[in-house]
């Protein structure tokens, strides 16, 4: 006869003491794998999400670009005791270094004043005299490579603040896609308001033109 030897109690009690042991290894290992899987997936999202570096903005010419607006005082380039037409050069610049140049002195304010393109960084110009009073708005195309609008005004006083302004043609940046972005940059279209006062351009307003 086959006689069956007794289980003490002790061993179930050392496998109810693994036991719990065991499962919390178990929920700890599985609770690390989760957290290790979703910094992966995060990162892969985050480095497909993220847009990478637009290339650099290509100045190339454009249309109808650039829209100014000129409001004229009544007592326009005062002088002796009477206001007179004023000449208004409008220059495009792909670099402002020259332009700067020349009105740090009389002369080349003359120079500026001659509404032509002077050298190295004058890409396009244009002539025009203003009345007392006037108030007017017209169209430009962007130039190539043109990257700013700049103001000679002739007033009797010769002094680069009261006759010189340079604006900053301003960029756009346009992302595209959604898991994988790309972002492009482009000149955007350029709207100056400028005053011009009794014996200075009282003020000039530079913004992108929307739509």
């Amino acid at each position: 006869m086959v006689q069956f030897r007794p289980i003490h109690g002790g061993f179930f009690t050392g496998i109810r003491e693994k036991l719990p042991n065991q499962i919390r290894e178990i929920k700890e290992d599985a609770l690390k794998r989760f957290i290790a899987i979703t910094i992966a997936v995060a990162s892969l999202l985050f480095m497909a999400c993220a847009a990478t570096q637009p290339p650099p903005t290509k100045w190339n010419f454009e249309k109808e670009a650039i829209q100014i607006h000129i409001r004229a005082d009544h007592k326009l380039n005062f002088y002796e005791n009477e206001a007179h037409t004023l000449l208004l050069c409008v220059y495009q610049l792909s670099d402002p270094n020259a332009f700067n140049q020349l009105s740090n002195d009389e002369d080349g304010l003359y120079t500026l004043l001659e509404c032509s393109l002077f050298g190295d960084g004058a890409a396009a110009s244009k002539r025009l005299i203003i009345q007392p009073g006037q108030d007017i708005s017209m169209t430009l195309d962007r130039a190539e490579g043109a990257r700013y609008v700049a103001l000679t005004a002739g007033y009797y006083i010769m002094e680069a603040e009261r006759m010189v302004k340079v604006a900053e043609i301003p960029e756009i940046i346009e992302t595209t896609g959604f898991f994988k972005k790309k972002s492009t940059r482009r000149p955007a279209p350029l709207r100056l308001d400028v005053h011009l006062g009794p014996q200075h351009i009282s003020n000039i307003l530079a913004e992108t033109i929307k739509g």
